[in-house]
């Protein structure tokens, strides 16, 4: 068996399980649906200011008992963009299965992962590495962690850069798309397009709250997108489950982030597909020579599925005893569901909203109407 190490491992044991793959898993939510569908959990978290985070040393004490319990290795989701080092000693405690140590590495560094990309000449919007503050830029930049997930990283119009992997880019039209696919360091295996969601809290303007998918995309836009990923898989040797989310228009698309990992897109492109996710990716970062290149027969069976989610925020700090809760939470378009947790403070998640359908119009109708239910029950709770 193996371990999946994450701030939310969810997604991806419960949609592994429908394959008959049983998983632990460490995270910092301990939500009632993850822990129920877990072979074995343990709680990685703790709070800083605005937001929850994987504890270094909560991780790795809890690495060694899966370890002692017999797992066999580790695979990691959100949560360790960088943290280099913290991957590096949890390698020596059981076998990280994903891409090259050094691809976590490039992204501590925006300077040497930049300069990269410019010698691939991948497109990307223009970057400042120099300036400390906004005051120095124009009002179309953002700040940007690229060691941080979730949008909790990225500021605008307020800040100075407090951390080396911190820099500025300049925004520009179009629209943000996740592309998923399978890699063996040198070829790429698409598994859909998706859509980011992202909310406002604060003075953090792109915090994500959702994903819809697969999507259409234009297909010139579609092969730009894979064209630019195989350049950057076969750069760091990518393998297993990875991510790349892209800026796209009519006729331009650049590269935005990448993330060498498990992402959110997993649990909504697995429905859509016929073969298990999670069993993929730990052949393809299996280390045995001949494990690592994907079979011309590579599974790509695919249902008609859409499927998207949308996570609900707390809008205000508020209280939920157990009655209220297992009315709400009885829904069963619910996941991501609270255990033992009553009070809820301002912009954490509270749970979310996880639906199916045919057509995406029909997708985004009906989580719009899902999601103003939730939130309407909660407005009578503060």
């Amino acid at each position: 068996m193996y371990v999946l190490a994450a701030l939310s491992g969810r997604g991806v044991v419960c949609s592994s399980q429908k394959f008959g793959c049983k998983l632990g898993v460490m995270d910092v939510f301990g939500d009632k649906d993850c822990q129920g569908s877990a072979v074995f959990w343990r709680h990685i978290g703790t709070c800083v200011p605005g937001q929850t985070v994987i504890d270094s040393e909560k991780f790795l004490s809890s690495l060694s008992v899966f370890k002692i319990n017999g797992f066999e290795g580790l695979v990691i989701g959100s949560g360790f963009e960088g943290k280099y080092d913290l991957l590096r000693r949890a390698n020596e405690i059981l076998p990280l299965y994903a891409s090259s140590l050094s691809v976590f590495k490039y992204l501590e560094s925006p300077l040497l992962f930049f300069e990269t990309l410019k010698s691939l000449e991948i497109p990307f919007p223009r970057v400042n590495l120099s300036a400390d503050s906004f005051e120095e830029l124009g009002p179309d930049w953002i700040l940007k962690d690229l060691g941080s997930s979730g949008g909790l990283g990225i500021k605008k119009q307020t800040g100075r850069k407090s951390k080396s992997s911190e820099y500025f880019q300049k925004r520009l039209p179009g629209t943000a798309v996740s592309l998923s696919f399978f890699a063996d360091g040198q070829n790429v295996v698409p598994l859909g397009y998706s859509k980011p969601v992202a909310t406002t809290q604060s003075n953090l303007p792109f915090v994500f709250c959702g994903l819809d998918g697969p999507i259409e995309l234009i297909d010139s836009i579609a092969q730009e997108g894979l064209k630019i990923s195989k350049l950057i898989v076969q750069k760091f040797k990518l393998r297993g489950f990875n991510g790349i989310d892209f800026l796209v228009s009519d006729k331009s698309v650049h590269f935005l982030d990448l993330n060498p990992r498990i992402t959110a897109s997993f649990e909504i492109l697995q429905e859509s597909h016929s073969f298990c996710f999670f069993e993929k990716h730990i052949h393809l970062t299996r280390d045995i020579p001949y494990n690592l290149c994907i079979p011309e027969s590579f599974p790509a069976i695919k249902k008609k599925i859409i499927s998207g989610f949308r996570v609900i925020y707390a809008e205000s700090d508020f209280y939920m005893n157990e009655r209220c809760q297992k009315s709400l939470f009885n829904n069963k378009f619910l996941t991501n569901i609270p255990n033992s947790k009553y009070f809820f403070k301002k912009y954490e998640p509270v749970c979310s909203v996880f639906l199916r359908s045919n057509t995406m119009l029909e997708l985004q109708r009906a989580l719009d109407d899902k999601v103003d239910f939730v939130y309407n029950k909660l407005s009578q709770l503060t």
